[in-house]
Parts: structure tokens; C-alpha cells; sequence
């Protein structure tokens, strides 16, 4: 594609060189400039691309697109000055890939909490029409029948168009992705027209990356403006930003809740440890629920996700099959063995000896920890719940403190351990996290994760609850500069299955 095409829409603020020559690929990571490629320097909150226009055109970049004049040291055949290097990048990796987007029927999820199980969610729905589906999430990228294994929530805006061209290219109608904060503020989906557009809940998160609370509202909130209009948003109606953001919008958008909003649950609806079973009142009519994933929080991802369908004209007896077909979700309020979350005894009978229930669940910030754990006391009753967690290093201290006193107010017993400690040091970011602990149930600290998994499980009575918290589907950990691998879920049936083989009765 010609230069001058790539450019079509983008203000630029002056020119320089021929607009004619051929592009053979766009980027903004010089590491991937090729040949015929235009590189697009983007002023990072760390680094600034401007730095690597050199780098990129030794790689073989024909033209450059950045905020100032590119001090070269190599005769280039084009660049170009912008005002804007993000925007300007989202605007030409459309036009490169012939705005893909604009062929899918594309559902946006945004919120603090909820956004890949929602996202899962709505992809069971449309996986239930037999037809292929493309979804962008923290754990995936899909299109149709083919699968990456995802390294952010919401990719750069180039990879973004590549994937709505493969999903294209697959014969995909309808498709659905975690939008991320991050994504918004930083302009991966700029211009990008969503079908629907579902708002889970807002709590504290990512302050490190946004100024303050208030920033980070006005970041989620754009979404809603990427909608072709507000009675295509889908909001919760029982959040306090929520109702801000119904506000701003005005009467239009379609609500969930659990009483005043267009889709909420009959009053028999029934929260157990079988699921989720009963009915919900929408605007479609009522919709059957009977769901294996476990708890009030998904009861509202499951609202939230019905919620976008019906916007986008899914029948109800799809929808009602796409929440059939979803057994779970990884690493989310995920039941990775022992016994079941709740016992015969809790029903007055006796319970059978199979160990601890162990839930791992991703939950990784004040909000989304206090309601797994109000959600586990639900279904848990009288038996004692354990939960074990950390906090990420190089991230928002100041959520640490405040999870301590979650965790040893809700849990009977509390271990503090590290989650991916990257450049701090595991012992100063357990002592942030203490310094939240006034009274509460107890606590101990094991900063090794695998030991604190193990001695968690080990020690444990028959009837306890333990959950594991922060890391969910993630399967390394980060450590100084190292990745390692590093599964919850594995470290968790480790641990059972040598309880289990230590209390078997001998045969000899």
C-alpha cells in the first residue's frame, strides 16, 4: 500500500519526502521494522520511540511518522510530523488492514473487575449461534479456529487490526474484547466503532498508570463514546460509577442489577453452591439461567453479558444455551479440587473426606478480593476459609495495605506471599501489605509462593475453604528480571495429591 493511502485521515502536521513509495508493513517496536516498513515512534511513559528511529531504519523502515522532526543518521525516503503519534498510529494500522472492524459486529467490556469472564461469557453466546467467533482478552486472542496465547489484555493498535483481519478473513460476524484502561488512555482502539458496550464496575486500580481516580473513570468512560449510540450500552446499575456513567449518557442505556434495572433476577433466583439457577427479567422477555460458575460476582457477569447480546440481536434461546455450554472460566472462582465448596455437613449431613476445597481466582486488587471473598463466605457457611495472596511489585502501592485488611477481616486465617514481585524486593512489598492488618483473624507470612501453596494445603483441615488469590490463569511468575514458570492451579493439585497419597491407608 502507498504511503499517501496509509495516510488517509490522519492529521499531519507537515511532510517530507515521496508519498508515493510502496509500505510493506506498519509498527511501532523498531526490534520489528523490516524493509519497506513505516515506523511509527511513540513517546512512551518510560521510553520515547523517537530514540529507535535510527534503529528502525537500519532495519529496513522506508518512512517515519513522530511528534518532532526525526534526527537521522540515514537518508530516508519519507517521514512525517503529527500531533498526535498514538492516534495517528491507530488511523494507519486501519487503513493498512482495510478497517476490519468496521466488518465485525464488535462487543467492547470494560470495568475494574469481570472483564474476561464477561468477555468469556458472551463468547459462549455466540459460539452457541455454530458459527466462528473472534475474541481479544488477557487470556486469549481467537479468531475462529485460531488461538494465541495472550501477552496483555488489549494489544497495540497494530496488532489489534491484524487480529480483526484474521477474524475477518475466518468468516467471523460477531466478536468481543477486554478493553483495559490502559488501552483507552493510550489510544489502542481509537476509532474503532463497538456493536455494544459493557461496563462491569469500578474500583480502585492501576493508580500507578492514572493520575487519579477521576482520570481513570474518564479513561473507562470513553468507550461509551465509541458506540454508535448510548441505548447500546450495557451498565451496571448497582455501581456507584455506574450510575454516574447512566447519568452522562442519559435514560437510554440498558441496566443490570439485582432490583431496579432492565435486566435483574426473579426473586426465587438461587445462588448456591450448583451454580447459578433461575430466571432473569430483561428486555428480550425472561431468560433461563443454569450455570456451573459459582457466586454473586457472576451472576452480574452473566446480566452484563446477556445484556450486550440481546443489544446486538442474539435470540434468547441462544443466549440461554451459550450460558448451558460455559463450564468455567480459567483461573476465575475456579474449583481446582479437593472437596466441593460446600459441604453435607452445611446441609446437616456428614461430609466425605476428600480434602480441603481449593478455589484459585485472579482477583488482584482491594475490590475484586473483597467481593471473591463475601461470594466464598455465601457458599463456604460455617466452615473456615483460608485465603492466601500477594501483591504485585512495581505496581499501585498504595492498594496494599488496604487488601491486607480485606483479607484478615473476611478470611479466618490469612497468608501473605508474593505474587510477581519483578524489581522489588518479595519482603518489602509483604511489609506494605502488613501495615494494613489492624486486628483481624490471623495471619502468617510465607514469601515463597509454592511453599505458602503447599503448607496452605498440607496443614489444612478436611472441611476448610482455601482460596487462592492474584494470579489465576497466569502460569509463570516474574522475578527480578526473570519469568519463570509458575501455575496456581498446578502448584494447588501438587499439593492435594500428596495430602491425599500422605493420609492413604497402607496396604502392606
Amino acid at each position: 500500500m502507498k504511503l499517501k493511502e496509509l495516510l488517509r485521515d490522519v492529521p499531519v502536521r507537515a511532510t517530507h519526502g515521496n508519498l508515493d513509495i510502496e509500505i510493506s508493513a506498519v509498527t511501532s517496536d523498531s526490534r520489528l521494522a523490516v524493509r519497506g516498513s513505516l515506523f511509527v515512534a511513540i513517546r512512551g511513559t518510560r521510553e520515547d520511540g523517537a530514540k529507535y528511529i535510527n534503529s528502525a531504519i537500519e532495519k529496513g523502515a522506508a518512512a517515519v511518522v513522530a511528534e518532532r522532526p526525526p534526527a537521522t543518521r540515514h537518508p530516508l525516503p519519507a517521514s512525517l510530523e503529527v500531533d498526535d503519534a498514538r492516534s495517528a498510529l491507530a488511523i494507519i494500522a486501519a487503513n493498512f488492514y482495510g478497517h476490519p472492524a468496521e466488518k465485525l459486529s464488535l462487543v467492547g467490556v470494560t470495568g475494574t473487575s469481570g472483564k474476561t469472564t464477561t468477555t468469556k461469557m458472551i463468547e459462549s453466546i455466540f459460539d452457541a449461534s455454530n458459527e466462528p467467533v473472534g475474541l481479544i482478552g488477557t487470556i486469549e486472542y481467537r479468531a475462529g479456529d485460531e488461538q494465541l496465547v495472550a501477552d496483555r489484555t488489549t494489544p497495540d493498535a497494530v496488532v489489534l487490526q491484524q487480529w480483526f483481519a484474521k477474524m475477518v478473513e475466518a468468516g467471523v460476524k460477531h466478536a468481543v474484547m477486554e478493553v483495559s484502561s490502559h488501552a483507552l488512555a493510550l489510544k489502542r482502539t481509537y476509532g474503532v466503532r463497538f456493536a455494544a458496550a459493557v461496563f462491569t464496575n469500578l474500583s480502585h486500580e492501576h493508580l500507578d498508570f492514572h493520575k487519579d481516580f477521576e482520570d481513570y473513570f474518564a479513561a473507562k468512560r470513553t468507550l461509551f463514546f465509541q458506540i454508535e449510540s448510548p441505548n447500546r450500552a450495557v451498565i451496571n446499575a448497582d455501581d456507584q460509577y455506574g450510575q454516574r456513567l447512566i447519568k452522562e449518557l442519559g435514560p437510554k442505556p440498558m441496566t443490570f442489577g439485582m432490583q431496579t434495572a432492565d435486566i435483574r433476577p426473579a426473586k426465587d433466583f438461587e445462588i448456591s453452591t450448583r451454580g447459578l439457577h433461575g430466571t432473569l427479567q430483561t428486555p428480550a422477555g425472561a431468560i433461563r439461567v443454569d450455570s456451573t460458575l459459582l457466586g454473586r460476582p457472576n451472576l452480574y457477569n452473566w446480566m452484563g453479558a446477556i445484556g450486550a447480546a440481546i443489544v446486538v440481536g442474539m435470540p434468547p434461546k441462544q443466549i440461554e444455551g451459550g450460558i448451558r455450554n460455559l463450564q468455567s472460566v480459567r483461573g476465575r472462582f475456579e474449583y481446582v479440587g479437593g472437596g466441593p465448596p460446600s459441604s453435607a455437613a452445611d446441609r446437616g449431613g456428614p461430609r466425605s473426606s476428600t480434602g480441603p476445597s481449593v478455589l484459585v481466582d485472579y482477583a488482584h486488587k482491594p475490590d475484586a478480593l473483597e467481593k471473591l471473598l463475601h461470594a466464598v463466605r455465601d457458599l463456604a457457611g460455617k466452615r473456615r476459609l483460608v485465603v492466601l495472596f500477594g501483591c504485585g511489585g512495581d505496581r499501585d502501592k498504595e492498594k496494599r495495605p488496604k487488601m491486607g485488611a480485606i483479607a484478615t477481616q473476611l478470611a479466618d486465617f490469612t497468608i501473605l506471599t508474593s505474587d510477581n514481585p519483578r524489581s522489588e524486593k518479595p519482603e518489602a512489598i509483604l511489609d506494605d501489605i502488613e501495615r494494613g492488618i489492624r486486628g483481624g483473624n490471623k495471619y502468617v507470612r510465607i514469601t515463597d509462593r509454592r511453599e505458602a501453596i503447599a503448607r496452605a494445603i498440607d496443614d489444612a483441615r478436611d472441611d476448610d475453604v482455601i482460596v487462592i488469590a492474584g494470579k489465576g490463569h497466569e502460569s509463570y511468575q516474574v522475578i527480578g528480571d526473570q519469568i519463570v514458570h509458575f501455575d496456581d492451579r498446578e502448584e494447588a493439585e501438587l499439593a492435594l495429591k500428596k495430602r491425599h497419597e500422605k493420609l492413604a491407608p497402607k496396604i502392606m
